[in-house]
């Protein structure tokens, strides 16, 4: 990386802009918004049972809040009274979030937030006394953790017995764009490091977790992205890359080279004249204590 480019995730401002285009260009959302409001509850609901007065739920690095709010909506179906612990590090998407709970209004009575403006990292030194959940929620968020063990020995601890740990990562190089973006340019995206399914698998193995692993089939447009005039497609860019206005910024040689990694025939999913879509597939892991329990390194 050269000294004129910027780490994405420290311009907040354009982090926001670039995960909006991003995410309008994506069915994942739609496919994470759907195993929101099935699998997810479903798979809780079956470990949980019956649950004390609160049930006590958290979610890392959450973005702007419609996963949360979808899982939680199907939750008070079974569970009257929630506090939601929520840890996002972005201002800017704390507060979004914040609006999109308002806009839920009743529907969401019953419902206490707990804000944390935070890395999951800054949370875990600030809370002395390791909290008990009934869901610990991580979608997507596996890459931005520091030390990934460490940080899953916290999470584990923090479990209830009866609880129960769902995971959105991103599955494996062929199949997702990011985690070939990561392994493809291991330089370039220093703010985080993409960990695909196959490389936590022997640290949830490690741990002795009990889990199941499902793969949830999505895709990106990338029309943009081969169009240097549209600032959809460069924010998109700052997204794959983890560098803001990585097009402005980064070699010319580095840009053409990226943008014909993205043409990948091993990420292809579909190519017409007016339109390029590529993998990005996630999986969907589940893990279960009281195996949990056994991490006590």
């Amino acid at each position: 990386m050269t000294s004129e480019m910027t780490p994405l995730m420290s311009c907040p401002a354009r982090y926001r802009q670039a995960m909006i285009a991003y995410l309008q260009n994506t069915n994942r959302t739609e496919k994470v918004l759907e195993l929101c409001s099935t699998k997810i509850p479903e798979a809780v609901n079956a470990a949980v049972g019956t649950c004390p007065d609160v049930f006590q739920y958290i979610s890392i690095g959450t973005a702007m809040g419609e996963n949360d709010i979808r899982v939680l909506l199907e939750l008070k179906k079974q569970y009257k009274k929630i506090t939601a612990t929520i840890v996002e590090p972005s201002p800017d998407m704390i507060s979004t979030f914040k609006e999109n709970v308002s806009k839920m209004g009743p529907l969401l009575d019953g419902v206490e937030f707990v804000w944390y403006t935070m890395t999951l990292e800054e949370y875990m030194e600030r809370e002395h006394v390791v909290q008990q959940f009934h869901c610990i929620f991580l979608n997507g968020v596996i890459d931005y953790f520091k030390n990934l063990a460490e940080s899953l020995k916290y999470l584990y601890k923090s479990v209830d017995k009866n609880g129960l740990v769902a995971i959105v990562n991103g599955s494996d190089t062929d199949n997702n764009v990011f985690s070939g973006m990561c392994e493809q340019y291991p330089n370039l995206m220093f703010d985080f490091e993409v960990v695909p399914t196959k490389n936590l698998i022997p640290i949830l193995d490690d741990v002795g977790s009990r889990y199941t692993v499902s793969e949830m089939e999505a895709m990106v447009d990338i029309t943009t992205c081969m169009q240097e005039d549209s600032e959809i497609g460069n924010l998109m860019l700052d997204i794959f890359t983890h560098v803001a206005n990585f097009r402005e910024t980064a070699p010319k040689d580095l840009v053409d080279d990226v943008i014909q990694f993205l043409s990948n025939p091993k990420l292809l999913l579909h190519k017409s004249n007016d339109k390029i879509t590529i993998r990005n597939n996630r999986d969907i892991i589940f893990a279960h204590p009281p195996a949990l329990r056994m991490y006590q390194r």
